[in-house]
């Protein structure tokens, strides 16, 4: 299912994986079709991110449509497998060979560990011109940012990965205070010309807090 081509945002936004059972009902119709979800998913954000299992136990044969049900913006970013980083041979062709077949559409490869090893290896893999971000701070590559708190430290990739927020009862004066906060990292990643917002939570909280976050994009006037 072909997709037309959308501008690309200043900030893109997007969740945790697609393919959530919970979502059927809520965010996908209970009428449409499991092959049309990413086709779907991929006109409401901009962006999604993969642990390594959701990309490397995937058919090339399905990654392949991914590309085609995609629209031209639109970016998955992708975490390496550990074996990669362990120096494991075995899977570099078949890996390479993925990461060539969804070019097109990478934004990024994410990695939980940067040595120098790693980093050599992963030149002979990664497509040129495809990012390499830390899970965690490293000299070698920019690390993504868990908040808003270091969006302007040139240290870090242009890229946010928000966690789960914490449990409990979501009181007035501590909304208005996550939005202050949102509004200043949205203002402040607005200077960097182009960044993403990648949320990991449970399900059905990550629609909520990606909806809360483009309402507050369309705010600042940044698409």
């Amino acid at each position: 299912m072909s997709q037309a081509v959308k501008p690309t945002p200043a900030i893109a936004l997007g969740a945790w994986d697609w393919r959530h059972a919970n979502w059927n009902g809520r965010f996908y119709a209970d009428d449409l079709p499991e092959e049309w979800h990413l086709t779907f998913y991929s006109n409401e954000f901009d962006a999604v991110g993969l642990n390594s299992a959701g990309w490397m136990k995937t058919p090339m044969s399905e990654m392949e449509q991914w590309v085609e049900d995609t629209h031209d913006a639109f970016r998955f970013h992708l975490v390496m497998p550990a074996l990669v980083l362990r120096g494991d041979k075995d899977v570099f062709a078949d890996i390479a060979d993925r990461l060539t077949l969804l070019q097109p559409r990478l934004g990024s490869i994410l990695l939980s560990v940067a040595s120098e090893a790693c980093m050599s290896v992963l030149g002979l893999m990664v497509p040129d011109g495809i990012p390499c971000y830390g899970l965690h701070a490293g000299r070698l590559v920019p690390h993504a940012m868990p908040d808003f708190q270091a969006v302007m430290d040139t240290t870090t990739a242009p890229l946010v990965m928000l966690g789960a927020e914490p449990e409990g009862v979501l009181t007035e004066l501590s909304l208005r205070s996550q939005q202050r906060s949102l509004r200043a990292g949205m203002d402040a990643l607005a200077l960097r010309g182009k960044a993403t917002i990648l949320v990991q939570d449970e399900p059905l909280k990550m629609l909520a807090r990606l909806e809360g976050m483009r309402s507050m994009r369309a705010l600042l006037g940044l698409q």
